[in-house]
This record gives C-alpha cells, sequence and structure tokens, in this order.
C-alpha cells in the first residue's frame, strides 16, 4: 500500500489524528478526513497539534455513532486509521457509544467494503487496567477487529505528550501536583511519533505494536523538568490516592462521562506504564516548545 492510495482518518481532529493526516500527506497517500467540524481542520488543535485542512484529499461530515452517516466516507477507500474517541468532548457521550460504538461502526463497514488494512489506536497494557470504563471500551474494538477478517494493526501508546501539557501549565502557575508518590514510570510519546507507527502499521505485518517515547521517568520526575524548562525551583505537592479517588467518585456523580475520565486519569497516575522505545522526539524538547510558544 503506497503512492496515492485513499486512507480514512478517523478523529482528524484530535491530537493524534492530526499527526496521523499530515504524516499520511507527506507519504503520499491521499487522506480522507472523517469530521464533525470542517472548520475545526483548518485551526490547529491543542497542546501544538497541527492544523490539516490543507493535508486532506477530501473530507467527509459525518456522525460516527451514526452508522448510516459513514457509507459516503468508505467509498473508495483503501485503508482505515482510527484515532477516535472521548478525550475533551463535552456532549455527555460515554466511552462506550464512542470509543466502542462509534468504532464498531468503522469495523463493520470496513468490513463489508473492499478496506485492506484498519489501523486502531488502543492502550499499552490494558490488563492492568481492565476494570476501566475506557479500557473495556478500547479493548471491544480490539476483540471486533480480530474477529472482523479485516487485516488490521493495533497500535498500543504508553501515553500522550498532550496528556503531559498539563504538567507545563502547573509549573507556569507554581506548583504542580501529583498522585501518591509520583513514583510510577511512565514514557509517553509525541502524537508526531505516533502517527509515524500508524503509518508504518500500514504495511507491517504486525498486528499489535507498542509505542512509547525515547525516556523513561517517573510522574514527579516529569514534573521536576517541567519547572527545570521554565528555569523555575520545583514546587510539588503529593495528593493522597484515597482523596483523588474521592474526587473521581465525587465527578462521577454529577456526570457519569467526565467520573469514567477521572477514573481513568487517577488510576494512570498510579500504575507504570512502558512501552518500546520507538518514539524520536524527548518530553524535554516538547516541553520547550511550549514554552518558547508560550513566551512569543
Amino acid at each position: 500500500m503506497a503512492d496515492g492510495q485513499m486512507v480514512l482518518v478517523a478523529g482528524s481532529t484530535g491530537y493524534i489524528g492530526r499527526y496521523v493526516v499530515r504524516e499520511l500527506a507527506e507519504r503520499g497517500y491521499r487522506v480522507r478526513a472523517l469530521t464533525r467540524s470542517e472548520e475545526r481542520l483548518g485551526d490547529p488543535g491543542p497542546f501544538d497539534a497541527p492544523a490539516v485542512r490543507d493535508a486532506c484529499h477530501d473530507v467527509v461530515i459525518a456522525e460516527a455513532t451514526q452508522a448510516d452517516t459513514l457509507h459516503a466516507a468508505f467509498e473508495g477507500v483503501d485503508a482505515v486509521v482510527s484515532t477516535l474517541g472521548i478525550s475533551r468532548q463535552r456532549d455527555g457521550l460515554s466511552f462506550d457509544q464512542v470509543d466502542h460504538l462509534a468504532n464498531k461502526n468503522l469495523v463493520d463497514l470496513a468490513a463489508t467494503s473492499k478496506v485492506e488494512k484498519f489501523i486502531y489506536v488502543s492502550l499499552w497494557d490494558p490488563e492492568i487496567v481492565a476494570h476501566l470504563e475506557i479500557v473495556r471500551a478500547h479493548e471491544k474494538v480490539v476483540a471486533l477487529l480480530e474477529s472482523s477478517g479485516v487485516a488490521h494493526t493495533v497500535v498500543r501508546p504508553s501515553g500522550y505528550f498532550s496528556d503531559m501539557g498539563v504538567l507545563l501549565d502547573m509549573a507556569r502557575r507554581g506548583r504542580s501536583f501529583v498522585i501518591g508518590d509520583g513514583m510510577n514510570r511512565m514514557n509517553p510519546i509525541h502524537g508526531a511519533d505516533v502517527a509515524r507507527v500508524c503509518a508504518d502499521a500500514l504495511q507491517s505485518p504486525e498486528r499489535e505494536l507498542g509505542a512509547g517515547g525515547p525516556d523513561v521517568f517517573t510522574q514527579r520526575e516529569a514534573a521536576e523538568l517541567a519547572f527545570q524548562v521554565l528555569g523555575r525551583a520545583p514546587k510539588i505537592t503529593s495528593i493522597p490516592v484515597w482523596a483523588c479517588n474521592l474526587l473521581a467518585r465525587g465527578i462521577g456523580l454529577l456526570s457519569t462521562q467526565f467520573g469514567d475520565l477521572a477514573e481513568f486519569l487517577v488510576t494512570a497516575g498510579q500504575v507504570s506504564a512502558v512501552a518500546p522505545k520507538v518514539g524520536r522526539m524527548t518530553l524535554r524538547e516538547y516541553f520547550e516548545g511550549l514554552d518558547g510558544k508560550h513566551e512569543g
């Protein structure tokens, strides 16, 4: 699969999706962006994610949660890359509705069309956090792919630099907070590096690919790095795990979606997640880039 072939990118306005669109276009693929808002493709995303409208061959406006809106998106498509999932959506939908059922619609259509390869972005080492709603939703999609008959690769990042950007924001405000003792180890990866793995996966026979950044550090070390980049003395406060869990449950009483997301963030702040080191950009470089843009 190469030059000029059409790749449908679902989740094209998200942090990872934006980098996937640009990476595929630079490799000579024709990119069809699946989105709910063409306007958003022309605007930069959060945490330095690029605008991508100029990299799209065409755009299909549809609701992935509504299967009957998706048929036009699959016309002439050779492959699908789905980074679709809840991140900062505020429409009241659940992880099961978006991360599972919307992706199920994509898998079902891929299985009945001429799609040659389906790339799906899930999570690293799901067994250790299998009780979480977001993880169950993602792994349902993996199971669907395995039974679909569609050639596929599941890309499993250990975490994203976009989440680490919050540490720089807290450091700018003068104090950073970590969950528990902050000694859990991780190697999150930049969106552009995840996109490179996804693009490589289009021609890979591997069913799963782990994707981590080049450096492994603890949650506390990442918080300290943010202060270093800003040239400030670290001020870090540990929040007891019990307090974080109580807060997550309280959020869940007000909103199921944000409660599930809070539970995921609290759990992720306690467990270690170290994937194969395939990323090129370091967290320091990422922080320095964000700080330079903030100053400008």
